[in-house]
């Protein structure tokens, strides 16, 4: 990512790894980027120095809940902090979705701890794509093979979010069974999600990001203003061929279906 940061910022830099940062040396820079959670806090922990930080590759809700925690500092009030994140945005989700399923009339989807507070821009965004909402919250104690299997009934096509405390292994692998079965398509977040039996997903790799993070320094090398956090620009769409023949879907070349939900 560090070499796709260069390549659009059209100058080198100076990189440290998390475990290499000068603990009392400042970094005397004008800016900084911070690439992932870990490092992110860690330099929000420099929040006295004088430098804008940009956290990229990292949750929108990671990074909301750094900037309330470190909220007291001079950074965070004088608004030199800004993110681009790593999840998509919610529409571009449901833009592929409705693509790939056009006939499709109802989505589902679960949210957790780290994810709970998007359920009702979830039902928003898919009405406005014209696709009634089935979803459901998971406390920490539920078992949500056990809750699942209701939302995925009433679902045409099911949209997969990232929440860690959510899609591990076995609970993904158990989503991804049970909606083959009932031929119900799954949206994913993640290449590997699509290797595993989801038809299809968004998402951007780090190259991508670190791009639109080069562009952004750039931008403000220009005398642009900080800008606020932002969703990832360049994205990329992968889908599994082979789960689309089993369901007798129809799918355009990856190609063709980023343009189409662009």
């Amino acid at each position: 990512m560090g070499r796709a940061i260069e390549s659009a910022f059209k100058a080198p830099t100076r990189r440290y790894a998390t475990d290499e940062l000068p603990p009392r040396e400042p970094l005397r820079a004008e800016r900084a980027v911070a690439v992932g959670a870990r490092a992110c806090e860690q330099l929000l922990q420099r929040s006295d120095e004088a430098f804008s930080l940009i956290c990229a590759f990292i949750p929108r809700a990671t990074f909301e809940s750094l900037a309330a925690l470190y909220g007291s500092t001079e950074m965070v009030r004088q608004q030199r902090l800004t993110a681009i994140y790593l999840d998509q945005p919610l529409e571009r989700h449901l833009r592929l979705a409705h693509t790939l399923v056009p006939d499709a009339k109802s989505i589902g989807a679960m949210f957790g701890p780290f994810s709970s507070a998007e359920r009702e821009l979830f039902n928003k965004a898919a009405e406005a794509e014209g696709l009634s909402p089935v979803s459901i919250t998971l406390a920490e104690t539920d078992n949500p093979i056990e809750k699942l299997q209701p939302v995925v009934r009433q679902s045409d096509v099911f949209l997969a979010l990232p929440d860690s405390a959510l899609f591990n292994r076995a609970t993904a692998k158990w989503l991804l069974y049970v909606t083959l079965r009932q031929q119900i398509p799954v949206i994913g977040f993640s290449r590997t999600y699509v290797e595993a039996g989801a038809l299809a997903a968004v998402y951007s790799t780090p190259e991508q990001i670190g791009r639109q993070t080069g562009e952004l320094l750039l931008q403000l090398e220009g005398g642009l203003p900080l800008p606020g956090p932002a969703f990832p620009r360049y994205f990329t769409v992968s889908s599994n061929p082979v789960v689309a023949r089993t369901l007798d879907l129809k799918v355009p070349d990856d190609a063709a279906l980023a343009e189409l939900i662009e």
